[in-house]
């Protein structure tokens, strides 16, 4: 079973080093939660994150793939 905070914050790294956003520009100065992939999910969180990454499906920050 698969920790929908991990792969959320592991899909939303994924996607922000490949548009070469720093942690610091998509959530503001706390990142130790997001970097740790422990950090809380509100649909507002996911709102805005996804916009800041140019994201109009929110479903793909919690698809799981394959490792």
């Amino acid at each position: 079973m698969n920790d929908v905070k991990k792969v959320f914050w592991s899909n939303v790294n994924w996607h922000r080093v490949n548009k070469k956003i720093s942690w610091v520009d998509l959530v503001g100065k706390n990142t130790t939660g997001p970097v740790n992939k422990t950090a809380n999910i509100t649909l507002n969180t996911v709102q805005k994150i996804a916009e800041k990454l140019d994201i109009t499906d929110y479903a793909i920050l919690f698809e799981v793939f394959d490792e």
